[in-house]
């Protein structure tokens, strides 16, 4: 590190000369396009546009060892000019930058510095302005996505000054090759074996945890903890199962779960909704089967992992259904997010789920839906009385199914492709109770295609409903339905209350005979839920305050 008129800059040339940064992996294709802008006469500055962790900063210190100029390449960091703003010191950065050698000029991260900052954007493109009309000057500027799109609203003009250079999603070879190349440099003089399966390991999980950053940095990072680990506890050998413990520690998923591949988890799935929703077996199928198809790599890679409508009175288990695939698939329950669509139902909603455009009160908060899956694109999206929302909505859900994306307002391209989409509906609840009361096969293709496909087009287009893997209903719950749910809240309670070494002992006959008189196809288990939180809830508070009691 140096200064230059007080502002501290990287000698790239030297800094690659000592070998002081990753060699770079790939990206031929971005690096003949930067040596072509920078090589041209006139616009020959651009930016660098990916998201945080992608590899801007490594694609110019890469592109600044291999090329061939002459030119000098300096890199300054944003954060270093964040005084900029200050009248009395403005005078020094332009003193600065006027005396800024014949070079390439790479500001790191300068959409860091000025995004939702209009006083100092506009402190910025005043001295960047006369800068990069200079012919022996270029300017390289590391921005994301977003930060781009807020540029291009609040100066236009200064925008079109900069060719646009996008980074391309690298393989998974090419991912691996970093990962390689990342392994020796942090051994640091002490030999550490590292194999492909404990970098393959890496490499997965830091996909499937958008939580740890992007690629490549955040499988780097893991890398290095993990060496940093194995390390501490004298191994020449960084396995598996260091590597799992730093992930769990990382992301507090418990080791157990991350210790199962996920075709393990799906093959049980099945099994263990069935245990804790009942009656629904044919919906539980359905959804395991899907979900199958797309761990084994069946199922068309750039849609949603799964896409269900579910129908059926309230109460059955459709929302509860929904919470537990996302805990058992996903292995959180932090995985989960619930939308009521009911709010939605104005034509302006949608703005809300995916944010309001620059310019526009919000846009700094972004969208509910876009915040939601950018944050934990590995999770659950449960869309709830779906019926309730604008049509608008419906055309956005559309593109979500069928396209595995969706654009914020902000600019950036949200994947939906390791998420599950859900949404219920009442509609047809009437006719599914009135079949099922005459005994009819309400999960059978001509109820389906004669009964409810004629009311839900009434609501929804049909290339909407066709665009879901799986319409479903929910069976209404019996006597005996009623009473195993009541069962399963009861252990609920007692699981809430191990700290009080409490289990509730309830007789059979008086249970039955209670839960009797709550049947009602149209209302479900919730009045049920209701009885026993109750009933436990009331001897446990009389159970506490007698021992209160006998020990004061």
């Amino acid at each position: 590190m140096a200064e230059f008129q007080k502002i501290e800059y990287y000698d790239l040339g030297l800094e690659a000369k000592h070998q002081r940064f990753f060699k770079i992996v790939g990206r031929e294709e971005e690096q003949e396009r930067l040596s072509s802008v920078i090589g041209r006469t006139s616009r020959n500055n651009c930016m660098v546009v990916a998201p945080s962790g992608s590899g801007k900063t490594m694609l110019v210190h890469g592109w600044a060892a291999n090329t061939q100029s002459s030119l000098r390449v300096i890199r300054i960091e944003a954060e270093g000019l964040y005084g900029i703003s200050n009248a009395a010191a403005f005078p020094r950065y332009q003193e600065a930058f006027a005396g800024i050698p014949s070079c390439v000029l790479f500001i790191d991260s300068f959409g860091s510095l000025i995004y939702n900052k209009a006083a100092i954007f506009q402190q910025t493109v005043r001295l960047l302005s006369t800068l990069v009309k200079r012919s022996d000057v270029q300017v390289i500027l590391g921005v994301l996505p977003q930060e781009l799109v807020w540029m291009e609203h609040e100066d236009q003009n200064f925008v079109q000054f900069f060719e646009r250079i996008h980074l391309k999603q690298q393989t998974a070879r090419e991912y691996m090759k970093i990962l390689e190349l990342a392994a020796v440099s942090f051994q640091q003089g002490q030999p550490m074996e590292v194999s492909e399966e404990t970098l393959q390991t890496i490499l997965s999980y830091a996909e499937r945890f958008p939580s740890l950053g992007r690629l490549p940095r955040a499988a780097i990072s893991v890398l290095d903890e993990s060496m940093g680990r194995a390390s501490r506890l004298k191994r020449k050998t960084l396995g598996v199962a260091d590597v799992l413990a730093v992930l769990s520690d990382k992301t507090g998923v418990p080791l157990q779960q991350l210790e199962q591949n996920d075709l393990e988890l799906v093959q049980k799935l099945e099994g263990e909704l069935n245990q804790r929703i009942i009656n629904q077996k044919p919906a539980v199928a359905a959804i395991a089967g899907v979900l199958r198809r797309a761990r084994l790599g069946l199922r068309n890679p750039a849609r949603p992992l799964g896409s269900f409508l579910l129908l059926g009175p309230s109460g059955v288990g459709k929302t509860e259904t929904a919470k537990l695939v996302a805990q058992l698939v996903f292995g959180r329950k932090e995985n989960f997010t619930r939308f009521d669509m009911s709010e939605f139902g104005q034509e302006h909603g949608w703005q809300r789920l995916v944010g309001a455009p620059p310019g526009y009160v919000g846009y700094e908060a972004g969208g509910e839906l876009t915040n939601a899956v950018k944050a934990e694109p590995y999770s659950l999206i449960l869309l709830d009385e779906i019926e309730k929302a604008h049509p608008k909505v419906f055309d956005m859900f559309l593109q979500v199914i069928d396209d595995g994306r969706l654009t914020s307002g902000q600019g950036e391209t949200i994947d939906f492709k390791q998420s599950i989409v859900m949404a219920t509906s009442n509609l047809g609840v009437s006719e599914i109770l009135e079949a099922s009361k005459q005994g009819a096969d309400i999960h059978g293709r001509e109820f389906r295609e004669e009964v409810l496909i004629p009311l839900l087009v009434k609501r929804f287009r049909l290339e909407f409903l066709n665009r879901f893997d799986a319409i479903l209903v929910f069976n209404p719950l019996r006597l005996e339905d009623l009473l195993e749910i009541s069962k399963l809240e009861i252990k609920k309670i007692e699981d809430r209350l191990q700290n009080h070494r409490i289990a509730f002992r309830i007789d059979p006959a008086t249970l039955s005979q209670a839960i009797a008189g709550m049947v009602d196809p149209r209302f479900g288990a919730r009045p049920v839920k209701r009885f026993v939180e109750e009933v436990c809830e009331t001897l446990m508070t009389k159970h506490l305050l007698q021992n209160k009691q006998e020990t004061a």
